[in-house]
């Protein structure tokens, strides 16, 4: 038994369920990236595989809060009440803008009354829809052997393909969009790139949503870059960018943020000078425990993946995970 299925069991114990309940912090932010069918879900490979839920499993899991009666706000009432809800809350969150937020995840949060944040992509909204990470695996899938830093690289095997996906990763990391198309279209020898527009909202699918008031939208920066890689001025231009593009394009005020990658080491923490400069309200990570002081810019997350069972689901909304962490960590 592993250590985090002997933890699962033994929270299943009333008083420990108990203790956990009263060590807890007073709301947790869960996040997510998208929401695809079962059938689809069996068909995907590598890592972005990590970016998605099934349907099946979101029904159990939205189904679990509204049958404990777990009180689901949004990050405006959070903010309002000082990020001190009177009863344990869960903020539900999207990353990335995909196009199954509106068509699987939206109906099932609808159904159940619960607010949520999608945190948009500006470049994705005003041009063609493109990511490198899905195109990077797109790419590698259909190759057993690239030329790559001046040297043919085997790549037969899954193994093989994702040790290469990281490898790339961490070069896109420090591009801007343009230099990651033209880096990819070199490794790869292509003459254009795929077209993601079924993969992401589009302006109009944004407008429909936002008609609800039940959905907010935040900026995920301006291009979806490492921010910690760029200079002060670029990062300002580009949470100043993207707030600016959103509220023209929406006539909807943006006043939360989302880190692009959102780790400690993407992320120079400076950032929340501009993010205060620029009147936001918030702004979250993807780590879901810090050891910093509260900093509603540097706001932590819990993120919600494609292995997470009930009962792991359950864990994480118990603060198990983060209180081992204080305990073990510090």
């Amino acid at each position: 038994m592993s250590f985090m299925n002997f933890i699962n069991k033994l929270i299943s114990f009333s008083l420990i369920k108990k203790l956990f309940k009263s060590l807890r912090d007073d709301y947790v932010i869960l996040y997510y990236h998208g929401v695809i069918s079962d059938e689809k879900f069996k068909q995907l490979q590598g890592p972005n595989k990590n970016l998605f839920v099934t349907r099946s499993n979101f029904i159990d899991q939205m189904r679990f809060l509204k049958e404990n009666d777990i009180n689901v706000i949004s990050l405006d009432e959070l903010c309002e009440q000082n990020f001190k809800p009177k009863k344990f809350s869960v903020i539900i969150s999207f990353d990335d803008g995909y196009k199954d937020n509106l068509k699987i995840a939206y109906p099932i949060l609808k159904k159940y009354n619960f607010p949520f944040i999608i945190y948009l992509i500006p470049k994705i909204l005003s041009e063609k829809p493109w990511v490198w990470w899905l195109e990077l695996w797109s790419q590698l899938e259909k190759k057993n052997q690239i030329f790559f830093e001046n040297k043919n690289i085997d790549i037969h095997t899954e193994k093989l393909k994702k040790d290469l996906f990281f490898i790339i990763k961490k070069k896109m990391k420090n591009l801007k969009i343009y230099d990651q198309k033209v880096e990819l279209k070199k490794i790869f020898d292509l003459q254009k790139l795929t077209d993601m527009s079924d993969f992401f909202l589009d302006t109009n699918e944004v407008k429909t949503m936002i008609m609800d008031k039940l959905i907010t939208i935040g900026s995920h920066s301006m291009d979806h870059l490492c921010l910690k890689n760029f200079k002060k001025e670029e990062v300002f231009n580009q949470i100043k960018n993207s707030k600016e593009f959103l509220e023209k394009t929406f006539d909807f005020k943006i006043k939360h943020f989302s880190f692009p990658y959102g780790q400690n080491q993407d992320i120079s923490f400076y950032e929340h000078e501009i993010l205060s400069k620029l009147h936001f309200q918030t702004s979250v990570t993807t780590f879901d425990y810090s050891f910093k002081k509260f900093n509603k810019f540097y706001l932590s997350r819990c993120s919600i993946g494609p292995n997470i069972k009930k009962d792991d689901f359950e864990r994480k909304l118990l603060g198990v995970d983060k209180i081992l962490r204080k305990i073990f960590l510090r």
